[in-house]
């Protein structure tokens, strides 16, 4: 029910409030928080423009990590790359590589986490790095550009191998969010979570 009533409430808010919301010259409402941010998102879903959304979506996350919105944010983009189906594409049918390098993402207070992975990862194969950002959302995902869906299927398969815990882990494009996190990385990114429990399974390098 809390992120059903999420839009709900923010289309009340701009209707109802005392001080509306401002607005760009194609009617979309100006990011000046997490609340309008949600509501730009949600604007871009309903006109169709459903890459736009994800993206929206997805920046919340990162810009507002500690939003009461995030959850709901995390769940449109899931909804949407559903919608797209663009965590399943093929790329002209090759198979996956893992000389993609990786990128693992955490707060700094998840470290030992991060580490773990990032082990795990190349253990198997891949080239990975550890990259500690206090700015970084709380919650495991895989993110991946253009053109690698392929390989960060495989990368999510993996991490429900390692970890005990979250049952769900989003394979999902990761857009502006990604610039933000790691600029300029062209690669995966891992981020990990305080939900994550790495299973002594995991293999280490």
């Amino acid at each position: 029910m809390k992120r059903m009533t999420a839009l709900v409430f923010l289309i009340f808010a701009a209707s109802c409030g005392s001080r509306p919301m401002d607005t760009d010259e194609s009617g979309l409402i100006r990011e000046e928080s997490d609340i309008t941010a949600f509501a730009r998102a949600s604007q871009l879903y309903f006109r169709g423009n459903l890459s736009r959304a994800r993206d929206g979506f997805n920046a919340i996350i990162y810009r507002y990590p500690d939003s009461v919105l995030g959850e709901d944010a995390a769940l449109a983009a899931r909804r949407i790359d559903q919608d797209l189906g663009s965590t399943r594409q093929v790329d002209s049918g090759r198979a996956p590589s893992r000389g993609v390098e990786i990128a693992v993402v955490g707060l700094p207070v998840n470290s030992a986490r991060i580490s773990s992975i990032s082990s795990a990862l190349r253990a198997s194969g891949w080239t990975s790095w550890p990259v500690q950002d206090a700015g970084a959302p709380d919650i495991t995902m895989v993110l991946f550009p253009d053109g690698l869906a392929p390989e960060a299927e495989v990368a999510g398969d993996s991490l429900h191998a390692w970890l005990t815990s979250p049952s769900s882990i989003p394979v999902q494009p990761g857009g502006q969010m990604m610039d933000a996190i790691v600029p300029g990385h062209t690669g995966l990114v891992v981020i990990i979570g305080g939900d994550a429990v790495v299973s002594p399974r995991a293999p280490s390098n």
